[in-house]
C-alpha cells in the first residue's frame, strides 16, 4: 500500500489502480465492494495530497476541476443507480489495463517532441470544446463507479491532450478531481448503506499509510518536473499490463478483447489530441 499511495498520487492513476486488482484477483473480493473501498481509501489519500497541493501552492486548474467534479459525479451516481458493471472482474481488469497502455503511450508519444513551457496562467475553456469535456468528464464518473478510480486518468488524458497542459498541471489537478470525487461518493456510500465491516477494517490499516505516502508521491513527482511524471507514468502502465497478460492472456477471449481496446483507445486519444493542434494551428 505505501507504493501504491505513492506512485497513485505522483502520477494520474490513482491508488485505486493498484488497490483493485489486489483486492479483486488476490483477496477475491467482490468488484463492487472493492471499488467502495477504492473510493474510501482514496478519500483519505488523496484530500491529504490536495492539501499539500494548495498549501504549496502548485498550480492547478480550478475551472475544468470544478467542472469535471460536477459532471463525474453525476455520472457515478447514475451508474451507481442505474448502470451495474457489464464485465466480468477479470474482463473488467483486462479493459482498464489495456486503456491505461494505450493512455500511456499515447501521452509519452505525443509529447516526447514537444516543449509545452510551464506556466501559471490557465486559460479557461469555452464552447463545443467545453462540452465534449463535459460528455467525457460524465463517462469517467460511470467508470469510476464501477472500478473505484478512473476519472483522474480521463481527467488528466484531456487536459494533457486537449488543453495542452503541462504534466506539472495536469497531476495535481488529477489529484484534486479524485479527491473530490472519492470524498463525495464515500459520503454518499455511507449513507446508502454500501460499506461493509470488511471494508472498514482494511480502510483502518490503510490510512495511516495513505495520508503519508500521497503526499509524499505528488510533491516528489512535482519536484523532478514534466519528463519524470511521462516516463513514470509509462513505466507504471507497462508493469501493470505485463502482469494482467500473464494472468489472464491464456485465453484468447482476453487476448482479443485487449487488442481491440487499445487500438480503439489509440484512434481516439489521437483524435483528442488532434482537438489541439487544430486550436493551435
Amino acid at each position: 500500500m505505501m507504493v501504491g499511495a505513492f506512485v497513485g498520487s505522483a502520477t494520474p492513476v490513482g491508488g485505486g489502480v493498484v488497490a483493485f486488482p489486489v483486492l479483486t484477483f488476490i483477496k477475491q473480493i467482490p468488484a463492487k465492494e472493492a471499488a467502495v473501498f477504492c473510493l474510501a481509501m482514496q478519500s483519505f489519500g488523496m484530500t491529504a495530497s490536495s492539501l499539500a497541493i494548495f498549501t504549496r501552492k502548485i498550480p492547478v486548474d480550478k475551472f475544468l476541476i470544478t467542472w469535471c467534479v460536477i459532471t463525474s459525479f453525476l455520472g457515478y451516481l447514475l451508474a451507481l443507480l442505474y448502470i451495474p458493471n457489464p464485465f466480468s472482474s477479470a474482463g473488467l481488469k483486462v479493459f482498464f489495463s489495456s486503456f491505461w497502455l494505450a493512455f500511456g503511450a499515447a501521452i509519452f508519444l505525443v509529447r516526447r517532441k514537444q516543449n509545452i513551457p510551464q506556466t501559471v496562467e490557465i486559460a479557461h475553456a469555452s464552447g463545443w470544446r467545453l462540452l465534449l469535456f463535459i460528455a467525457i468528464c460524465f463517462a469517467g464518473g460511470i467508470v469510476t463507479s464501477w472500478i473505484g478510480n478512473g476519472i483522474d486518468v480521463v481527467f488528466f488524458c484531456v487536459l494533457i491532450l486537449m488543453f495542452s497542459r503541462t504534466e506539472s498541471v495536469a497531476t495535481p489537478s488529477a489529484v484534486v478531481v479524485m479527491a473530490l470525487i472519492s470524498l463525495f461518493a464515500t459520503a454518499l456510500n455511507i449513507s446508502a448503506g454500501n460499506v461493509s465491516m470488511q471494508t472498514l477494517k482494511y480502510l483502518s490499516a490503510t490510512i495511516p499509510v495513505v495520508i503519508i505516502f500521497a503526499p509524499l508521491g505528488i510533491l516528489f513527482s512535482i519536484r523532478h518536473g514534466d519528463v519524470f511524471i511521462r516516463k513514470l507514468l509509462l513505466a507504471l502502465v507497462i508493469i501493470q499490463y505485463f502482469f494482467t497478460s500473464v494472468a489472464f492472456f491464456k485465453q484468447l477471449d482476453y487476448v482479443l478483447l485487449s487488442m481491440f481496446v487499445i487500438v480503439l483507445s489509440f484512434i481516439l486519444l489521437f483524435a483528442i489530441g488532434c482537438i489541439d493542434k487544430r486550436k493551435a494551428a
